[in-house]
């Protein structure tokens, strides 16, 4: 009858319905607590500010999960290792409420301290209670995939699929031309200023004792570490330049309440994540730049249209060295992955699923950089390679990526680039006309960390834990 309950709480939640009241696992002195939380997110939902990125549940209401910490659920066995992955989505959980307690337009009667305090209370008795790590591990969490089975079917997808293929093909083909083209004569140079001292010693170090408190190796490192690694590997950025559509910039809601991107402050939002790779837990760098637009090549070009913007992503060996890079824009299109160690060789690809573009990248013990070159108005990686940094780039400011999803909106108010399905709607584009058979909503438009969908034809989400693993042979193969 729990497990019904439970599965009757899902549908209430995924229906839209009013949330129903806290599951029975928390003890009757800890019932108010979770009520509490549960209410507060109800509160949420009604003026409809909640937070898309992570996946929230009424019956666990103090913890946040992402792909990765649900994919790492059936590994879980020491109780060292469920104490790190409870404090990793129970902070996930805490992220979400102070940007969700940020966004509400009417916050009266709602006390976020009381709030906190009753997360950490669920959060220390769920650590030893055997009945919530049975239920959660034989019933875990589910997060939505972002393809929509009802617009494949309608779009006749199989038969879709056949047709787009060629196109697709011809597009990476262009796409990979551009790296052995010419650079245009303007290019701009940014880059992060005062990198912390760091060496690799002090880095191999960092990574070998987080790994010994953890069974399953999982490198959580302290946020100062993180933010020193964050600064110490932020690429340069090459901008071929022939307008103010290729100035990275803050994002910022403007006086009338719309969202722009103010190019007078360039900005670089950073975050970090992890992924499972081949029997091990790898740390990875997070770096996007953010674009007013993408130019129109014509009056009519499906995929012009307000904002653009990049994410690179770099993914540390068990040592902490760059190991692999991987990159799409905001809208989840035009991924591509290089590798960074001269041992790791691409697999295969799998058959009935869009390859990344791929390539290799070989190390230069003398360059203490990686340099990435965008061209102007696609803003499409057009080359990688490492490089010394330049003295003369322009400074790019580090924020964290958190912010996007509480903006300041006026003086009171605060409000998320995002909606609560994790879209900006201010950036669609006309392609999501003749792209919808392929299941993606609203193609090319930007998209919330943990949205994006990087392949029309069969699935393949950009925050998959195992996604990198499935690119690349084991090491050593």
């Amino acid at each position: 009858m729990r497990v019904l309950g439970l599965l009757c709480i899902s549908f209430l939640i995924a229906s839209c319905a009013s949330l129903p009241e806290p599951s029975v696992l928390y003890p009757a002195q800890l019932q108010t607590c979770a009520l509490k939380l549960t209410n507060f997110k109800q509160e949420v939902q009604q003026q409809d500010v909640q937070d898309a990125q992570l996946r929230w549940l009424p019956q666990y209401p103090h913890l946040a999960f992402d792909r990765f910490s649900l994919a790492l659920l059936p590994e879980l066995q020491s109780p060292k290792d469920k104490t790190l992955w409870l404090n990793y989505v129970s902070r996930q959980a805490a992220i979400q409420r102070k940007v969700e307690f940020q966004n509400l337009p009417h916050k009266a009667g709602i006390n976020f301290d009381a709030q906190e305090n009753c997360a950490a209370q669920l959060t220390a008795h769920t650590l030893n209670d055997k009945q919530f790590w049975e239920q959660i591990t034989q019933y875990p969490p589910e997060i939505p995939s972002n393809y929509q089975d009802w617009q494949r079917v309608i779009g006749l997808y199989p038969i879709s699929q056949l047709f787009a293929a060629p196109a697709i093909d011809k597009e990476k083909t262009r796409i990979i031309s551009d790296f052995i083209a010419p650079q245009h004569d303007y290019i701009v140079k940014y880059g992060v200023n005062d990198k912390p001292s760091l060496n690799q010693a002090t880095i191999q170090r960092w990574f070998h004792k987080a790994n010994e408190k953890s069974d399953l190796e999982w490198p959580l490192l302290t946020d100062s570490q993180i933010t020193q690694l964050l600064t110490y590997y932020a690429p340069e950025f090459m901008v071929e330049s022939v307008s103010l559509d290729d100035k990275p910039g803050q994002v910022e809601y403007r006086p009338d309440g719309r969202a722009a991107v103010n190019i007078k402050e360039p900005a670089l939002y950073v975050s970090h994540s992890y992924t499972r790779f081949h029997g091990k837990i790898l740390l990875q760098l997070q770096y996007s730049l953010w674009f007013s637009n993408r130019t129109a090549k014509s009056s009519l070009d499906p995929y012009a249209g307000k904002f653009d913007g990049v994410l690179v992503r770099l993914t540390l060996d068990p040592q902490g060295q760059p190991y692999i890079l991987d990159s799409i824009h905001h809208c989840g299109c035009y991924h591509m992955v290089f590798t960074l160690d001269p041992t790791l060789r691409f697999a295969p690809k799998q058959a009935g699923t869009e390859a990344p573009i791929t390539w290799y990248i070989y190390p230069n013990k003398k360059a203490n950089s990686l340099r990435i070159t965008l061209s102007h108005g696609e803003h499409m990686l057009k080359e990688v390679h490492w490089g010394n940094s330049s003295p003369k780039a322009r400074s790019l400011s580090l924020l964290n990526y958190d912010q996007l999803r509480s903006l300041p909106l006026s003086e009171e108010n605060n409000k998320s680039l995002f909606d609560e399905q994790g879209m900006l709607s201010a950036s669609q584009r006309l392609e999501r006309f003749y792209l919808w058979p392929f299941g993606v909503k609203s193609p090319g438009a930007m998209r919330q960390s943990g949205h994006h969908a990087t392949a029309f034809i069969g699935e393949r989400h950009f925050d998959d834990a195992a996604m990198l693993e499935a690119l690349f042979l084991p090491p050593g193969k």
